[in-house]
């Protein structure tokens, strides 16, 4: 499996076009606790009008929360793989680069950074994410870390 991997690296896979609509933000919000007076997100007149984004943004938060689905969209176009022997080990960097507004079409890059050998044949599978909007925009850039188990990859 590691050889597998390893010729992996350097490789990008994208996910399909996703896009997150203001019903979108104000459930998370209300589910998250993130709406007491966060109007940049909530209030699309307000945030037209004082913020410099013409309308509201994405929260950050909820960006990530997309990561899981998108990257696995860009990966099984690299490597099938059973995602339930692939546990989340979570992150290295995640920075919010830009603002998503609020309906922009989005989607994940990834690329395959590494794969190093753990205990019990399993391996640890590093990934540069980008989440990006049409025009190329970057708007979060994370080096994510996963866990694969031994029943990850189909046998070759």
């Amino acid at each position: 499996m590691l050889e597998r991997l390893q010729q992996k690296v350097g490789e990008e896979g994208f996910s399909g076009w996703h896009r997150i609509t203001q019903e979108m933000v104000q459930r998370y919000s209300d589910l998250s606790g993130d709406g007491e007076g966060e109007w940049i997100h909530l209030d699309p007149e307000r945030a037209a009008r004082e913020a410099g984004y013409g309308g509201t943004i994405v929260q950050g938060f909820f960006q990530v929360s997309h990561l899981i689905r998108l990257t696995g969209e860009a990966m099984r176009t690299l490597l099938p793989f059973d995602s339930n022997h692939a546990l989340n080990y979570g992150f290295d960097r995640l920075r919010f680069v830009r603002p998503m507004p609020v309906g922009a079409r989005f989607r994940a890059r990834v690329r395959i950074m590494d794969a190093t050998p753990k205990a019990d044949d399993s391996f640890l599978l590093k990934e540069e994410v980008r989440l990006e909007l049409e025009d190329g925009t970057v708007t979060l850039a994370a080096e994510w870390l996963f866990l694969l188990g031994p029943g990850a990859l189909p046998p070759a």
